[in-house]
C-alpha cells in the first residue's frame, strides 16, 4: 500500500478528525504527511481548530495502530481508495467534505456514476418491499446502479431487486466493512460484493452505532444522481438522506402510498415540499435524462481560449474547474469566496465560454 494511502488511513482513524476537519487541515498544510508531523502549536494555528483539539490530534495520532488496521483490511479482502485516487467516485468527490477514505469490498466502476439511491423504512410493508424491488429492477434495466444502505426493509429489498435483474448495486455501511449489519444480511452482503461493492468510510471493526448513520446517509446520496424514497414515516432516517441530497444539488423523488398509511407519511411530506412524485422508473429517467445523456457523451475537444480575457477573480475560480463535473460547493470551499461571488463568477465564465454548467449546479471546463 502506498505511503500516502497509509497517511490518509492514519488520519481517518483519529476520532477528532472528521471529513470537515480533514479538509481544513489538508488545505492548511497542503499534504497529509505534514499533518502527521505537525506540532500541537502548528495545528492550533489552523483556522477553526483550537488548542484542545490540536493537542488531542497529536496525542491520538500516536496511538493509531496502523499495522493492525492493514492486517484487518487484508484479512477482510478489502481495499482502500483515498480522495486523491482516480478511482474515487466522481459523484462523491463533488460533495461538501467528501469522505477522505473509502474502504471497499467488491468493485467500483466508472458506470456507477449513473446511480440512483433507494431508501426507506426498516419496517417496510409488503407494498414498500414490492415497490423497492420493482424500482430497483427497472433502474438496472436502464443501465443504472442502485445504491442503498443494507438495512432491513426497503434497503434489503432494493439490493435484492437489483441483483435479481442482474444489475449492479452498492451498499454503504454505518460500520466497518468487516462488520455485517444486520447479521441476517450476511448472504446478501456477499452477493453485493459480487454484483457491485460494499463501501464504508469507517475504520475496520467500527460497530454500527446510531450516530454513524447520518454520515452513512450523506454518502448514499452523494454517490447518486438522485434519491428515491420508497416508503418512510415522518421520522424516518430516510429523510436525513433526502436532506443531504438537496444540499448536494441532487434530485429527490418520492413514491406515493395510501393517505392513511403512517409508513408513507414521510413520502407525502416530501412531495408537498417539492420532491417529484413518481409512479414508474420512466419518471426518474425523464428527470435525470439530460444529465445521463451528458455524462454518456464523449468529451468535447478542448478549444483553447485566451486566459487574459478574464479578470483575477475569474482566473482564481477557473483554476479550480476540472474536466470532471464539480458541485458549486466545491468552488465555495476551495476558493474562500462567498456563495454569491462564486455564483456570479461562474456565470461570467460560462458566458465567456470557459465553463459549462450541468444539471444540479455542477460545472466543467
Amino acid at each position: 500500500m502506498e505511503k500516502k494511502t497509509i497517511h490518509y488511513l492514519t488520519l481517518n482513524m483519529i476520532p477528532d478528525i472528521g471529513p470537515v476537519r480533514f479538509q481544513v487541515l489538508l488545505s492548511h498544510f497542503g499534504n497529509v504527511e505534514d499533518i502527521l508531523t505537525a506540532s500541537a502549536a502548528e495545528i492550533t494555528r489552523v483556522h477553526g481548530i483550537g488548542e484542545k483539539i490540536a493537542q488531542a490530534i497529536v496525542e491520538k495520532r500516536n496511538q493509531v495502530c496502523i499495522d493492525e488496521e492493514l492486517k484487518k483490511i487484508e484479512a477482510a479482502n478489502a481495499r482502500v481508495i483515498i480522495l486523491e485516487d482516480e478511482e474515487y467516485p466522481l459523484n462523491l468527490k463533488s460533495i461538501w467534505a467528501a469522505p477522505p477514505v473509502l474502504y471497499v469490498k467488491g468493485s467500483l466502476k466508472e458506470d456507477d456514476r449513473l446511480s440512483i439511491s433507494l431508501v426507506g423504512t426498516r419496517s417496510a410493508s409488503s407494498y414498500g418491499r414490492k415497490m423497492a424491488d420493482k424500482f430497483a429492477q427497472d433502474l438496472v434495466r436502464y443501465g443504472l446502479t442502485v445504491v442503498s444502505g443494507l438495512a432491513r426493509g426497503i434497503d434489503t429489498a432494493s439490493h435484492l431487486g437489483a441483483i435479481s435483474a442482474k444489475g449492479r448495486t452498492i451498499a454503504v455501511l454505518g460500520c466497518g466493512v468487516d462488520v455485517i449489519y444486520p447479521p441476517e444480511n450476511k448472504g446478501l452482503f456477499e452477493q453485493i460484493v459480487q454484483h457491485g461493492a460494499v463501501v464504508s468510510e469507517f475504520p475496520m471493526g467500527t460497530t454500527p452505532e446510531s450516530f454513524n448513520f447520518p454520515r452513512r446517509n450523506r454518502i448514499i446520496s452523494g454517490l447518486s444522481l438522485g434519491t428515491v424514497v420508497i416508503e418512510a414515516s415522518i421520522r424516518s432516517g430516510a429523510l436525513i438522506t433526502t436532506n443531504y441530497a438537496v444540499e448536494q444539488g441532487r434530485e429527490v423523488f418520492a413514491v406515493p402510498g395510501g393517505i392513511d398509511s403512517r409508513l408513507s407519511a414521510g413520502n407525502h411530506h416530501l412531495i408537498k415540499e417539492g420532491a417529484k412524485l413518481i409512479t414508474c422508473v420512466e419518471d426518474i429517467i425523464e428527470e435525470i435524462g439530460l444529465l445521463v445523456q451528458t455524462l454518456k457523451q464523449p468529451p468535447v475537444p478542448e478549444v483553447k481560449k485566451d486566459i487574459e480575457l478574464i479578470d483575477d477573480a475569474e482566473k482564481k475560480v477557473y483554476s479550480l474547474v476540472q474536466d470532471e463535473p464539480q458541485y458549486i460547493d466545491y468552488f465555495i470551499y476551495n476558493s474562500g469566496m462567498s456563495a454569491g461571488q462564486i455564483a456570479s463568477t461562474l456565470l461570467q465564465l460560462e458566458l465567456k465560454g470557459f465553463v459549462r454548467q450541468l444539471p444540479g449546479k455542477m460545472f466543467v471546463r
